[in-house]
């Protein structure tokens, strides 16, 4: 594709600046991506008016059960003025292009011999536990979150406390051959990964094994495999509705309450109505 088949006359844009869903109702909406920058945008806008959203995807489709508004093409190839044309020589006119393409993490402020490259994946190469590099920096560079997440904030503060046990010399690190060959084996069983599912094990595993590190300092069971794999597979059932599940508390049991509007229709987000407004 040269850069004249990807010039477009109206707005364009990076899902990083997307703010306000009104900005496209009654528009038609292109969205570059196939991953949950796109899936969260196109149901925001479809929920806030879009009158059409097409989802174009390189590697694979999404897959959802979208309905008439939405559905997903392969990658587009060029534009000619307004027109998109896509890989299966289809058409559609449009209003809007965003690109929800994912991050990249970036270190540019450190040497070369320190910074770590890698596309978003649930285990990067060159990282200790996913944490300590190996190729320099004498075992004192630290990473901390440079994976793709399904665990997020739960990933990030067992590492935490992980480093924490390192730098007070309560965790004692191997032989760089030891530590090499550790991380070469979840590479390589990130790169064997299929499914979601395959996912969610794998990043369980990953944080239970640092969890264990941490001993009596970490007590928390943060084995929450079923809620992610159910999550997952509420989408797969109701793309519309997969938010409007309730779980419960994997430490006290409790259920949480369902939300007393669903979220295709809950289009008041102010605290006020989050907390107050009944169920009509």
């Amino acid at each position: 594709m040269c850069s004249s088949d990807l010039k477009f006359p109206g707005r364009v844009m990076h899902a990083h600046d997307f703010r306000d869903a009104n900005e496209f109702k009654g528009k038609k909406l292109l969205l570059i991506g196939s991953s949950y920058s796109a899936e969260d945008i196109a149901l925001q806008c479809l929920k806030y008016g879009a009158s059409k959203i097409i989802c174009t995807w390189r590697t694979k489709p999404m897959g959802f059960k979208w309905p008439k508004e939405v559905e997903e093409r392969p990658l587009v190839q060029r534009f000619d003025g307004n027109v998109a044309t896509f890989k299966d020589g289809s058409t559609a006119e449009l209003d809007a292009v965003m690109f929800c393409t994912g991050y990249l993490h970036s270190y540019p402020f450190l040497r070369d011999d320190l910074r770590q490259k890698s596309k978003n994946l649930f285990y990067p190469a060159g990282l200790y536990k996913g944490i300590v590099w190996t190729a320099g920096g004498n075992n004192k560079l630290l990473y901390l979150g440079a994976q793709d997440q399904y665990y997020t904030y739960t990933m990030f503060d067992s590492c935490a406390m992980w480093i924490l046990k390192l730098i007070e010399g309560e965790i004692s690190l191997p032989s760089k051959e030891v530590m090499e060959a550790d991380w070469k084996k979840w590479v390589a069983r990130n790169k064997a990964l299929k499914t979601a599912d395959e996912e969610i094990d794998f990043q369980t595993d990953y944080v239970l094994d640092i969890v264990r590190d941490c001993g009596s300092d970490y007590p928390w069971d943060l084995d929450v495999t079923d809620i992610f794999k159910s999550w997952h597979h509420d989408k797969d059932n109701n793309i519309l509705t997969y938010r409007d599940v309730s779980f419960a508390s994997k430490h006290t049991g409790v259920q949480s309450p369902v939300h007393h509007t669903n979220f295709m229709y809950a289009l008041d987000d102010s605290l006020e109505t989050f907390m107050h407004q009944t169920k009509k």
